[in-house]
């Protein structure tokens, strides 16, 4: 499947043409085309098909009010709330070092199962710093030792700790470090980091993790943010001037690549995860005009051993077409495939962490064969009944493109039988 799409959104009522411009690691379609997941998919296409036709016989009562017996293909495990750090532009911050806690034997089983169960990657991301949970090695050994791929990503104060399982990664795994700066004084003011470390001190260490193992990629995470961008009731340090210097940065130090992705803020509604460009709108175009000569001159940087990745967000903010990915299907089907494990519970979806709306469950959901069970039957629940129109209408969602992708499957069930298996060179299942 070509990153750029033409999706017919049937289900809408009226035929949508829209060109979309996927990043290769946003591409969610492809990714479930794979042969590894494409019988989930199926079923879970077939399955939507005779829930929704209350004439079809084919499954019971019972097996239309639970989804396909299917973890999901990929989580985002919230190992910890706690964090070191006090970044002002966090998206999280208000869900951050709380008490609440996972019984960790309980987490491990909650990875077997799921493992068992289907489950193809595992993003240690959001929350908290991952690195500060006491048993963050043995929690990403256990996942490397059960097939499934992994990725870290990390503020990068405690590097000691993905040095010390570094070893068992692959060249199917990464970790990403959020440093937003080119400077260490920009990255102070970001970050205030609560125990003392500098800009230099976290990338001076990637060196000597890659002479421990350099098959994995190691990125630079560069969070784009301008004047008049808020969160948390306090204004964000602008750093588009910082750009290129990440980038050379980035470069110097060893990384695989720096990933530019814009700033994003919190609506009142609900909590959601939004890109709120309303304060800047008379600067919009200049921000605009700014962004892509940094991102151009830094492109000048790229060979073989280094990239800039300009994200799927960044690219429908420079092209404007960003409010036609607030356009969802009534169903988010992606919150089958993808969750959200945190030690507050079992959510939908990034946008909904800790948010009663997109719960599906305690952080034990999937601790035990009972808790799978009763959690299948929580998933189907919200499957119906979370109106993505509604409820993510200021989204700029990332998987607006495979929802309607398998809004259409379903609406036209002929066309799944149709879907072929996709083999790409290295398989990719985060999702």
């Amino acid at each position: 499947m070509s990153n750029d799409a033409t999706v017919t959104a049937a289900a809408s009522g009226t035929d949508i043409k829209r060109h979309i411009e996927l990043s290769k690691i946003h591409d969610f379609a492809s990714k479930l085309q794979q042969p590894e997941v494409l019988e989930v998919l199926k079923k879970y296409v077939n399955w939507q098909v005779q829930s929704r036709n209350p004439d079809d016989n084919t499954l019971s009562a019972e097996e239309k009010n639970r989804v396909p017996d299917f973890a999901p293909v990929s989580i985002n495990l919230d190992i910890t709330t706690a964090c070191n750090f006090a970044c002002d532009h966090c998206v999280d911050k208000d869900i951050l070092n709380t008490k609440t806690k996972y019984k960790h034997e309980a987490l491990l089983d909650s990875i077997r199962l799921m493992a068992a169960k289907g489950l193809r990657s595992v993003i240690i991301i959001g929350g908290g710093e991952p690195t500060v949970y006491p048993k963050f090695g043995e929690t990403v050994r256990l996942i490397k030792s059960l097939g499934l791929q992994v990725s870290v990503v990390s503020n990068g104060s405690r590097l000691h700790r993905i040095a010390e399982i570094a070893d068992c990664l692959d060249e199917n795994d990464w970790v990403r470090l959020s440093l937003d700066s080119g400077s260490d004084g920009v990255f102070q003011a970001m970050h205030k980091p609560k125990q003392p470390i500098t800009l230099d001190q976290i990338c001076e260490k990637i060196p000597d993790i890659k002479k421990i193992n350099s098959k994995f990629k190691i990125g630079f995470s560069f969070i784009v943010t301008w004047k008049g961008a808020s969160i948390n009731d306090a204004s964000i340090i602008e750093n588009i001037h910082e750009m290129i210097e990440a980038a050379e940065r980035a470069k110097k130090y060893g990384f695989d690549y720096i990933a530019y992705k814009p700033f994003l803020t919190r609506a009142e509604a609900n909590n959601a995860e939004v890109m709120d460009l309303r304060e800047i709108e008379t600067r919009l175009d200049e921000i605009i005009v700014r962004i892509r000569s940094q991102v151009n001159e830094a492109k000048q940087l790229e060979d073989k051993n280094f990239k800039i990745y300009e994200t799927t967000n960044l690219k429908v903010l420079e092209n404007k077409s960003y409010k036609s990915y607030t356009h969802q299907p009534q169903t988010c089907h992606m919150q089958f495939f993808r969750q959200i494990l945190s030690p507050l519970g079992m959510y939908n979806c990034p946008v909904y962490r800790n948010q009663i709306h997109g719960r599906i469950g305690g952080n034990e959901a999937y601790a035990t064969l009972e808790n799978f069970n009763e959690t299948r039957k929580h998933t189907a629940k919200l499957i119906k009944n979370f109106n993505a129109t509604e409820q993510c209408k200021e989204v700029t969602c990332l998987y607006n493109h495979v929802n309607w992708w398998i809004e259409d499957l379903i609406q036209n069930p002929e066309k799944i039988e149709l879907v072929q298996a996709q083999a790409g060179d290295e398989p990719d299942f985060f999702l």
